[in-house]
């Protein structure tokens, strides 16, 4: 009898530490199962604060652009290296595939699992004339240990093959630099290249309407014909037309600008 309160004694010490450890992994769920507080509000999983303080930790892609001064295209350039979200984009890959490249890695070294069980046994005992309650609870550690030797190949197959990622992953990295830099130049040149051709299709366009306003007063003075004025016109409207098609090559090089550096930048300018 002396034995069994001694037995029962250390089961009722232990219990709550295993029913602790049970219930744990269980904690979560259970709360993630829990109905929302009010019917006009929206629920909120708790997993959301953490993702806002994550949140938090990121840089903060936003730059100051001083207005009163002329960026250069090196500038430029690296304006859009910087804040282009495609190189963002390749930058997060590469870090994928290098962080997968670990996860390849770990397969070299040994693997530890354990696992907690636990039981309650109740039974009555016959002693004398009455039978008594026992309780016995039972508990069982397992710890497997699991370490591969030879796989033949297998593992260093899978580590090359996540080596070859990271690497794709980081010339795919220095492709999309390449890209953002050569849209940047193309664009700048195009957008020079515009605005060159508009200065002269004004000059045209005024030279034009000169040359329109001497056909008037030629014909006014009967030192022109009609014809002569029509023709005059005829080159005013052409240059002006040539005029709003360099205007709108010129808005079209901007916005092929705008691309791959931030449009906050180019609506600053």
């Amino acid at each position: 009898m002396l034995a069994s309160r001694f037995w029962l004694g250390i089961v009722g010490n232990l219990l709550p530490t295993a029913v602790l450890f049970v219930l744990l992994p269980f904690a979560s769920r259970a709360l993630g199962q829990s109905a929302p507080v009010s019917p006009d509000q929206p629920w909120h999983a708790s997993d959301e604060r953490k993702i806002a303080a994550d949140a938090k930790n990121l840089r903060d892609s936003r730059f100051n652009v001083d207005p009163g001064k002329t960026y250069s295209l090196a500038e430029l350039v690296n304006l859009a290296e910087a804040h282009n979200p495609e190189t963002r984009l390749a930058w997060e890959r590469a870090r994928s595939q290098a962080a997968a490249l670990g996860v390849a890695r770990s397969e070299l070294y040994p693997t530890l699992a354990a696992a907690v069980l636990s039981q309650t046994s109740r039974f009555d005992v016959l002693f004398g004339n009455e039978f008594f309650r026992q309780n016995i609870q039972d508990f069982e550690v397992a710890l497997d240990l699991n370490y591969t030797i030879f796989d033949f190949g297998a593992r260093s197959g899978r580590i090359n093959a996540a080596r070859a990622q990271v690497l794709a992953a980081n010339f795919a990295f220095n492709d999309t630099h390449r890209n953002v830099i050569f849209q940047v130049d193309q664009a700048y040149y195009r957008l020079l290249s515009s605005m060159g051709q508009e200065e002269a299709a004004r000059a045209s366009l005024a030279n034009a309407r000169a040359v329109e306003q001497a056909a008037e007063d030629r014909l006014a003075h009967g030192l022109a014909t009609l014809p002569d004025v029509l023709e005059a016109r005829s080159a005013t409207a052409q240059a002006e037309y040539d005029l709003q098609a360099v205007l709108g090559a010129e808005e079209i090089a901007r916005g092929d600008l705008a691309t791959a550096v931030p449009p906050q930048f180019l609506c600053s300018r």
